[in-house]
């Protein structure tokens, strides 16, 4: 008989730390947004340490709120499932304590309290309603037109260049699969980790 796989929530809090440690310290939306001004000759978006430090964390959050999209929708493998819907009561409850670990944790780390709480659980609702879509639509053409149309790709490309906004979308589609590619791999060494 396998061995039964334990969610803790506390596995939430450690997968918050390595989420900060990527954006912040790997500096990951600092990284982007240089290397989008250096293939476009963008300077002119940049205004200043102020403007930059505003840019980094609102698309910081974008990336933030993507990375949780992520790794909410892999957690069922975890189990051995395919999607959330074949989840057991237990296997549920299971995610969604460490879902509420990995939300508290990250609203500590950016000392977030009150409405702004409750705009970033809002945005994630948004981000996670889409991504039920997108996983809906199966594979082939229709997954692939969702993918594009992502909220992050929209409002990633919006923040950072309006006004040259196909390139945008274009960098901010290479940066979602960049984080979607981090996340899973962040996941599975948090989750590696903590089951041995």
């Amino acid at each position: 008989m396998a061995r039964a796989r334990k969610l803790f929530p506390s596995y939430g809090s450690a997968l918050a730390t390595q989420f900060l440690a990527a954006l912040e310290r790997e500096r990951v939306v600092a990284r982007f947004v240089a290397a989008y001004v250096a293939e476009n000759d963008r300077r002119g978006i940049l205004g200043g340490d102020a403007r930059n430090a505003e840019l980094a964390a609102t698309i910081g959050r974008e990336a933030m709120l993507a990375m949780i999209t992520v790794a909410r929708q892999a957690l069922p493998r975890f189990f051995g499932r395919r999607d959330a819907a074949k989840l057991t009561d237990d296997e549920s409850s299971a995610i969604e304590a460490f879902s509420r670990e990995l939300l508290v944790a990250i609203d500590r780390a950016w000392h977030r309290t009150g409405e702004d709480a409750r705009r970033f659980r809002r945005d994630l609702a948004f981000y996670s309603e889409f991504a039920a879509r997108q996983s809906a639509a199966g594979r082939g053409r229709a997954q692939t037109a969702l993918a594009r149309e992502a909220p992050f790709i929209g409002r990633c490309a919006l923040l950072l260049d309006p006004s040259m906004l196909e390139k945008a979308r274009q960098a901010a589609q290479r940066l979602h699969g960049e984080l979607d590619r981090r996340t899973r791999k962040i996941l599975a060494r948090v989750l590696r980790a903590g089951s041995r």
